[in-house]
C-alpha cells in the first residue's frame, strides 16, 4: 500500500458584502479563498489584548512587591500564562492576514488556502485561553497545570510547497511582535528572581531558548531582506516556525517556572535519542533502499523501475550525508518507540508514501524533535526526498511532511527528466 498528503481547504461565506467582480476573479486566478469568517474572529479576538494588558500589569505589580514567581499562588501563573498564550495565537492570526493583504491589495478579503487554514487554527485558540485568564484572574487557587498538557504548543503548522511570501513575512512580523514581549517578560523575570544561585540552571535555560528563538529569527529575516527564490522559502519558513514556538513556550515558563525543570528534561519535547550512522554511498556497506520503508523494501526491490529511481536519486543527491542524518534520527526515534507505523482508521497499516524512495509513514507516539522539528503525540508525517528538480537548476529536497495520509493507487519514480510516470 502507498499513501500520499491530504490537505483541507475551507471556504467560509461572505458576511461583509459581495466582493466585486474583478477581486472575484483575482482571487480565484490566485487560488486564493474567501477571509470574511477570517475578520469576525479577529474582531471577537481582541479580547486577548486586554487580557495580555492585565496581565502585563499584575507581572510590573508582583516584580514591584518583589514576588517569588516560584512561590506565587497558582491562579497567578495560570492567568499570566493563560494570557501570553491568546495574545500570540492573536498576533500570529492578524499578522498573516495583514501581510497577505499588503502583498496584494486586489484581493483583500481574500488569502491562499495555506494562510487561512494556519490562521483558523489560530483563531480557534484565543477564546479558551482568553476565557482560562479570566477564570484563573477570579480564582487564585486555579492550576492549569493540574489540567493541562503544558508549555502548550503551537497549532500543528499547515503545508504549503513553496510557502507563499506574504505568509512568510506575515511569520516575520508575528514573530518581531511576539519576540519584543518574550524578552520583556524574560528580562523582568530575571530582575525579580530571589535566588539565583538556586535556580541558576533555570535561568540558563531561559536564556537558551530566547537566544534558540532570537537567532532563528534573525536568520530568516536576513533571507527575506530581498524577495528570496522559491527555493529558500522551505527554509525560512522553517527557522520562523522554530522562532515562534520558542517564544511561546519561552513567555509560559517565565510566567509559570515550576514547568521549566520538566521542560528542561524533556517532559514535554523529547530529545531524539542518540542517532546511529547509516552507511554513505562511497562505502562498502551502503544500502541505497535505507530510505525506503523496510515492511516494503522487498516489494520494491521487485520493480526494476524502482531500481533504476533510487540509483538516480543517490547520483543526483548533493550531500548524501545530510540525507542520511535525517533518516539516521527517524531510525534512532523508531528504535526508541517515539514513533511507529501509522495505520489508517480502520487500523490497517499505511505503508510507504508514494514517492520514490517510498519511505514510510510513521505516526507520532510521544513529543520528539526530528531534524530540528519538534512533533506531537498522534501526527502522522513521512520524509520526502527528491532530485526531481536538480537537472533544471532547482534544489535536492530533504523535508518531513507532517499532515494526514490517505491511500492511493498513483506511484511516483524519481525522474530528473521531467516525466513523471504513475
Amino acid at each position: 500500500m502507498v499513501a500520499f498528503f491530504k490537505g483541507d481547504v475551507m471556504g467560509m461565506p461572505d458576511e461583509t458584502g459581495r466582493p466585486t467582480l474583478l477581486v472575484r476573479m483575482t482571487a480565484k486566478l490566485k487560488g486564493e479563498v474567501r477571509a470574511d469568517t477570517l475578520e469576525s474572529f479577529r474582531r471577537a479576538g481582541g479580547v486577548a489584548y486586554a487580557e495580555m494588558q492585565r496581565a502585563e500589569a499584575l507581572r510590573q505589580k508582583l516584580a514591584d512587591e518583589g514576588a517569588n514567581l516560584w512561590h506565587v499562588e497558582p491562579g497567578v501563573s495560570s492567568q499570566l500564562l493563560c494570557a501570553w498564550n491568546a495574545f500570540v495565537l492573536q498576533s500570529i492570526g492578524e499578522n498573516l492576514l495583514d501581510a497577505d493583504y499588503s502583498a496584494d491589495p486586489r484581493t483583500v478579503g481574500y488569502v491562499p488556502p495555506v494562510t487561512h487554514t494556519q490562521v483558523t487554527a489560530c483563531f480557534d485558540e484565543v477564546e479558551p485561553w482568553s476565557s482560562r485568564a479570566r477564570q484563573a484572574a477570579g480564582n487564585s487557587s486555579l492550576d492549569l497545570s493540574a489540567t493541562l498538557r503544558l508549555p502548550a504548543d503551537l497549532p500543528e503548522w499547515a503545508e504549503a510547497d513553496p510557502c507563499p511570501l506574504p505568509h512568510l513575512r506575515g511569520m516575520l512580523a508575528a514573530a518581531r511582535a511576539v519576540r519584543q514581549h518574550a524578552e520583556v517578560a524574560l528580562g523582568v523575570f530575571e530582575a525579580s528572581v530571589q535566588d539565583a544561585e538556586k535556580h541558576g540552571r533555570d535561568l540558563q535555560r531561559l536564556r537558551q531558548l530566547a537566544a534558540e528563538g532570537s537567532t532563528a529569527a534573525d536568520y530568516a529575516e536576513g533571507l527575506l531582506e530581498a524577495d528570496p527564490d522559491p527555493n529558500l522559502h522551505e527554509a525560512i519558513e522553517e527557522r520562523l516556525q522554530r522562532a515562534l514556538e520558542a517564544f511561546y513556550h519561552l513567555g509560559q515558563l517565565t510566567a509559570m517556572p515550576s514547568l521549566i525543570a520538566r521542560y528542561d528534561t524533556g517532559g514535554q519535547v523529547a530529545a531524539t535519542p542518540a542517532p546511529r550512522k547509516l552507511a554513505t554511498p562511497d562505502s562498502s556497506g551502503f544500502d541505497p533502499w535505507c530510505l525506503t520503508s523496510p515492511r516494503e523494501r522487498a516489494t520494491w526491490r521487485k520493480d526494476p523501475r524502482a531500481h533504476q529511481s533510487i540509483k538516480e536519486l543517490w547520483e543526483f543527491d548533493p550531500d548524501p550525508a545530510a540525507t542520511l542524518r535525517i533518516q539516521d534520527e527517524i531510525d534512532a526515534a523508531f528504535a526508541a518507540k517515539a514513533i511507529d507505523y501509522a495505520r489508517n482508521g480502520s487500523g490497517s497499516l499505511l505503508g510507504s508514501y508514494f514517492c520514490c524512495p517510498w519511505g514510510a509513514i510513521y505516526v507520532v507516539r510521544r513529543p520528539v524533535t526530528i531534524n530540528g522539528r519538534r512533533l506531537r503525540q498522534g501526527q502522522q508525517f513521512t520524509y520526502e526526498v527528491d532530485a526531481d528538480e536538480v537537472p533544471k537548476g532547482g534544489r535536492f529536497v530533504r523535508r518531513l511532511i507532517v499532515g494526514t495520509f490517505a491511500p492511493t493507487n498513483d506511484v511516483e519514480y524519481c525522474d530528473p527528466d521531467g516525466e513523471h510516470d504513475f
